[in-house]
């Protein structure tokens, strides 16, 4: 009970208003350079939330959710910020001052098995019982916005090739 509280007060004084740019996407690397993962070995993997493209925010409402044939296990969530709640639910992230993006949300850990099927996901998603991802001001205006662009881990999927010939491969390292 206490949780759903902490929730409404969190966003409690915001008008809903739509606005475009926001985003929150996900990476698999601390670099924050790629969206995919093999799951190929039973390991610990973190994941990073990353807001961006914003004018300047508050905080966050979302959910991290796996997609058919993820077989990971959440262990835990990490943020600088002050949050209630859990990914795999429903959390709510507030920085505590309005930030310009782009900022590093929250790490999230999940244990993989090395099981997870071809071409499955793990994906930025509305918390439970929500229509959208929302963020709690835009431009330093306290109002709430939808994300517009949501991140996703694609996991075991092949890496997409092109056919070529040799001649254009030599032709790459032509001076």
């Amino acid at each position: 009970m206490k949780r759903y509280v902490l929730h409404a007060l969190m966003f409690l004084a915001l008008p809903h208003v739509s606005t475009a740019g926001e985003k929150l996407l996900l990476y698999s690397d601390a670099t924050m350079t790629s969206s995919s993962i093999s799951d190929d070995t039973p390991r610990i993997a973190n994941f990073y939330v990353v807001n961006t493209d914003m004018t300047g925010q508050v905080g966050l409402r979302f959910s991290v959710k796996p997609g058919p044939g993820f077989t990971g296990v959440w262990l835990s969530d990490n943020s600088s910020y002050s949050t209630v709640g859990n990914t795999p639910t429903d959390i709510s992230v507030g920085y505590g001052l309005c930030l310009p993006g782009p900022v590093l949300v929250v790490t999230v850990s999940y244990q993989l098995f090395g099981t997870s099927s071809p071409c499955s996901e793990l994906r930025v998603a509305p918390a439970d019982g929500f229509p959208v991802v929302v963020a709690a001001s835009s431009g330093c205006f306290f109002i709430e916005v939808p994300i517009l662009e949501i991140g996703r881990i694609d996991v075991n999927c092949p890496l997409a090739t092109e056919a070529t010939t040799w001649g254009k491969v030599k032709s790459l390292y032509r001076q």
